[in-house]
């Protein structure tokens, strides 16, 4: 079943109940607010949820339990309308998370995550079964994750999703939707804002540490923000690999995985108990890269206990697009992509675990000062 398959006129009209959940948010306490605006996201999500059931079904040969007629029709109805409420209530297709964040719903980030393989397929848009692959394009995140793990993994598909992540690009351009701090603190000559303006390679270069700690940040981690020229930003991989050399990160935003650690990581990944970023350094004129860590597969290590390779499932920005990764290797070893689905030549690479923010809403950890007005402003007063 694709989900082109619906009839854009037969979709439940969201207005209508963000409407009812923006009264009760004037009229109740952020809590009862909140509360009503999740309810209004999971209740749109259980509507196309059972359409998209009921589609499935005419797609399916008639007869038995698949057959429409008489009164076998309405059990079936109050049978997908049952299913889809309950698939809502579980984390649904991930539409009710991305609908809590557009209402401002607090801790809307922490939603649980896809766990079916229709629903994979919805998201998708595909056939049941199907979840990221090796290949291009982003893929929805893998079905038994949870917990700090869940919370990076979704907050990752979620930015890379929006356009095909081709934004994330070597040559694609990030809007104000892509960076969307909130930070300003005052400078002698204005206020020093973070966005997009302020943010180096948000245009035409590669965007692999924006992607990496934008999606911590938006899933409610710590992360390290320097000052620009103009404004605030994100500081560059060579940076953050450079800052984890000597096993403490400059603001105590992350962790760095020690050697004796490593045995034990993949496990907790998978429990859900932390979330972890790659960080790795180039040599001989190549980039440094980042990326979001879901699963460990491998990892070896030289006899001084660093990082020699690992072979892992996440997300990065690539030269052609954000991207959902199986089974990708970096290596400190080579100087090309020649091995499939590598990256070689690192001088050095770091697992760092995430830190959740005391503060969700300011997880910005600066790690510089001197920042001046921001870009953006800037420019306004001077033309």
């Amino acid at each position: 079943m694709s989900i082109s398959a619906l009839n854009p006129a037969t979709l439940p009209d969201i207005s209508s109940l963000t409407s009812g959940a923006a009264r009760v948010a004037g009229a109740k306490t952020p809590d009862k607010a909140n509360e009503a605006k999740a309810d209004a996201a999971r209740k749109f999500e259980g509507l196309l949820v059972q359409q998209l059931l009921q589609v499935m079904r005419q797609t399916a040969k008639s007869g038995g339990m698949g057959s429409s007629d008489g009164a076998s029709g309405q059990y079936l109805s109050m049978f997908d309308e049952v299913i889809a409420e309950r698939m809502a209530e579980g984390g649904g297709i991930g539409l009710a998370a991305t609908l809590q964040n557009a209402l401002g719903v607090e801790g809307a980030g922490g939603a649980q995550l896809v766990t079916t393989s229709l629903q994979q397929a919805a998201l998708s848009g595909g056939s049941a079964g199907v979840s990221g692959g090796t290949g291009g394009g982003i893929g929805s995140p893998l079905p038994t994750l949870q917990g700090a793990t869940a919370r990076l993994a979704q907050a990752a598909y979620g930015i890379g999703a929006r356009d095909g992540g081709k934004q994330w690009g070597k040559q694609g351009t990030l809007s104000p939707a892509d960076l969307s701090s909130q930070l300003a603190t005052p400078a002698a000559d204005g206020t020093a804002h973070f966005n997009v303006l302020d943010a180096q390679g948000f245009t035409d270069e590669y965007k692999c540490n924006l992607f990496a700690l934008e999606a911590a940040r938006r899933a409610g981690f710590e992360v390290p923000v320097v000052a620009r020229p103009r404004g605030w930003g994100f500081p560059t991989a060579e940076t953050v690999t450079s800052d984890a050399q000597d096993g403490r990160m400059k603001g105590n935003w992350a962790e760095v995985v020690q050697p004796g650690q490593v045995k034990e990581l993949s496990a907790r990944l998978e429990r859900g108990e932390l979330a972890v970023m790659l960080t790795g350094s180039g040599s001989e004129g190549r980039h440094g890269h980042m990326a979001v860590v879901e699963r460990i597969h491998n990892v070896e290590l030289d006899k001084d206990g660093s990082v020699k390779r690992i072979d892992f499932d996440g997300y990065e920005a690539r030269a052609d697009g954000a991207q959902h990764l199986v089974k990708r290797s970096w290596n400190r070893f080579g100087h090309g992509e020649d091995v499939p689905l590598a990256r070689n030549g690192f001088e050095s690479i770091k697992l760092l675990a995430l830190k959740p923010a005391a503060t969700p809403e300011k997880p910005e950890v600066l790690v510089s000062s001197g920042a001046r007005a921001s870009l953006k402003d800037f420019s306004s007063r001077s033309r």
